[in-house]
């Protein structure tokens, strides 16, 4: 099994702590790499300079359906040339949770290591299926505070 560790820091910026002035913005430091400052979404009162968690969950799944996508096209020999996507997590507000991630891979190979439709149709499926974050959105989430 593998961790990966990133460390979060939120620190009250106003003198009150009220629930329509007070700073949302917190630092996401990632342990060898940078760090982002985040905020709440469009529908929290949200400060369009950071990054909201519903974009970041967005970005995780298509980076980790990219990946594992060059992964499985390398192992099977297709060369790919070009990827991008624009990619779109949606809330359900009666839920009080993402419903949907939607991915819109476009995607160039070389010339001569190119798979034929049905090819491709299948490394997406196969890529879906393999893809850990996507997989991750089932999982539990289990919550152990410090309360300081």
């Amino acid at each position: 099994m593998s961790d990966y560790n990133v460390r979060l820091q939120w620190q009250r910026t106003t003198p009150d702590f009220q629930y329509h002035s007070y700073d949302r913005r917190h630092t996401v430091y990632f342990y060898g790499g940078p760090k982002i400052e985040v905020s709440s979404s469009a529908n929290l009162l949200r400060n369009p300079q950071y990054q909201a968690p519903e974009e970041l969950l967005a970005a995780s799944v298509a980076s980790c359906f990219l990946l594992t996508f060059l992964a499985l096209c390398c192992k099977q020999g297709y060369v790919v040339d070009h990827y991008s996507d624009q990619a779109t997590c949606s809330l359900d507000e009666n839920l009080m949770a993402v419903s949907e991630v939607i991915l819109r891979p476009e995607v160039s190979f070389q010339a001569d290591k190119k798979p034929d439709e049905a090819t491709l149709q299948q490394l997406f499926k196969e890529t879906h299926t393999a893809c850990f974050i996507a997989n991750t959105l089932k999982a539990t989430l289990s919550v152990n505070p410090v309360v300081d």
